[in-house]
């Protein structure tokens, strides 16, 4: 029997209330294994090819920091550094999911 590798997803918000609110509308537990926080533009670097992600309401985030981590973040998904979360991506933080 092969080991479950266990999928990480980033959740990039520039503040914590932003990953709150992110984690809620995708219905995730914030104490589950995979979850990775990012609020930082440097904090995109280093990631697998392919890493999925989560970010909401993007064109809100007005600070210094959130606009730098919105141009980074686009820049890293348009080259396939990053990409978008997708269902399959999701469905073992929500539940028990067999490998």
């Amino acid at each position: 029997m092969k080991d479950c590798k266990t999928r990480v997803v980033l959740v990039v918000a520039p503040s914590v209330m932003e990953r709150h609110r992110t984690l809620r509308a995708f219905g995730l537990d914030p104490s589950r294994d995979g979850i990775r926080y990012v609020e930082k533009a440097y904090g995109l670097r280093g990631w697998s090819r392919g890493t999925p992600y989560l970010a909401l309401h993007t064109e809100n985030w007005s600070t210094i920091e959130g606009i730098a981590l919105d141009q980074a973040l686009g820049a890293l998904t348009r080259s396939g550094q990053l990409r978008i979360a997708n269902e399959k991506d999701l469905a073992q933080l929500k539940e028990s999911v067999s490998c």
